[in-house]
């Protein structure tokens, strides 16, 4: 299998290499199960957009419906009492706050309430876009808190297919977001991508920089891009600078539920040491949890959090960029648990 990236960046900021993936593992998915279904506003415009082998070959289980998220999840409900596995495309993440009653009390709720059934299977598609008070909102801490709901944010093409897979073969409701915020350079194309391959959820990415990991760094998202992008590349052709900052990087990609084995192994081998750089606001947020978790887990750890401010998202793409920690902030906090300067 193989991805093929945009060569002009897009004004949008709608990556490719992601979308590619999703929707690569949908129509993988939907090859093996008639009862996968796409529902949402535009939908088959959308699928003609981003994958049309979808509309080309399924176009009867594509339905477009009417510009009503609430209504959408619940419709989505519904059809899953029947056997449908719905995949609800939500647009832009802002608009999952009018759909809170219908995913929160009614979809999360599914399989609890129906007990001796075989358990729904729904996916809740939509994506966290950039620029806006209204439309550049980041929800996914809100969800992760609700029982029943599954909650997931790939930052790689590989993660995006294998997660999307998961989502659609497991009993359950799953939140599953794309980030418009993370680049398409840099990424290798998975041309060894297997058709139904998966990533469980619960299961972090454990990336190694350096010998020994002097801190750990737990991310997601465009983060975790832009972390190991710093890792990376901190110090190189400057005779002053220590090059290659020695760290290991976990990237989640599943937020709720998360990987605590593999961070409390990583953690360990730290000396605890443990920085956290989050997309979204870092104020009662997914890293606010994760150190809540470690430093019960093991006296004594250090940790610093790093999150975006708690602020109106500001319109302008460069404006809401300047919310997210910078490369120097990162690099800073990195040089509290080391002796670099």
């Amino acid at each position: 299998m193989q991805l093929c990236a945009t060569k002009k960046a897009n004004p949008f900021r709608r990556n490719r290499l992601l979308r590619d993936a999703s929707y690569q593992a949908v129509y993988d998915a939907m090859v093996l199960d008639d009862s996968i279904h796409i529902f949402g506003e535009g939908a088959e415009v959308k699928v003609h957009y981003d994958a049309p082998k979808i509309e080309s070959e399924y176009s009867e289980r594509v339905h477009t419906l009417p510009i009503s998220e609430d209504g959408n999840v619940n419709f989505a409900v519904g059809a899953s009492l029947l056997g449908v596995k719905p995949i609800v495309d939500i647009i832009g993440a802002d608009f999952l706050y009018r759909c809170m009653d219908s995913i929160a009390n009614t979809a999360a709720k599914l399989n609890f309430l129906r007990p001796g059934e075989e358990g729904r299977t729904i996916v809740i598609r939509s994506e966290f876009m950039t620029g806006g008070p209204t439309t550049g909102q980041r929800p996914e801490a809100l969800f992760a808190h609700i029982p029943g709901l599954r909650v997931v944010v790939p930052s790689t093409p590989r993660d995006a297919y294998g997660l999307m897979r998961s989502a659609l073969g497991t009993p359950g409701v799953t939140l599953y977001f794309e980030d418009r915020m993370v680049e398409d350079d840099g990424f290798f194309l998975d041309s060894d991508l297997k058709v139904g391959e998966t990533v469980p959820f619960g299961e972090g990415a454990w990336r190694r920089f350096g010998q020994r990991g002097t801190v750990l760094i737990v991310t997601y998202g465009v983060m975790r891009q832009r972390v190991e992008r710093i890792v990376n590349e901190w110090g190189k052709g400057d005779p002053y600078r220590q090059p290659n900052l020695d760290c290991f990087v976990m990237d989640l990609r599943s937020i709720c539920p998360w990987d605590y084995p593999l961070a409390r192994e990583m953690l360990r081998r730290t000396g605890g040491n443990l920085l956290i750089v989050e997309p979204d606001i870092a104020y009662g947020g997914v890293g606010a949890e994760i150190a809540a978790c470690m430093a019960e887990t093991r006296p004594g750890t250090k940790v610093k959090r790093l999150g975006a401010r708690k602020a109106t998202t500001p319109a302008a793409q460069a404006l809401h960029d300047s919310m997210l920690p910078t490369d120097e902030e990162i690099v800073n906090a990195i040089r509290e648990f080391t002796d670099y300067s």
